[in-house]
């Protein structure tokens, strides 16, 4: 499972850095950082819930 982020679309909230920071981080420059965007199939919950916690609708998971 591959996390996909709109650059375009991100605000740089957070809420998904707040929900996994392992995998999120606003940067110092305040964009927004995948630091992880490949995730194992356990983690699927978690990062729909990161997903779906997007204010802005940036963020999306690929299979």
């Amino acid at each position: 499972m591959r996390i996909v982020l709109d650059e375009g679309k991100c605000s740089s909230i957070g809420m998904c850095e707040s929900i996994a920071p392992d995998v999120f981080e606003v940067g110092d420059d305040g964009a927004l950082v995948v630091l992880a965007p490949e995730q194992p199939a356990d983690r699927r919950a978690l990062m729909e819930e990161a997903v779906a916690a997007c204010p802005t609708g940036a963020l999306s998971l690929a299979d």
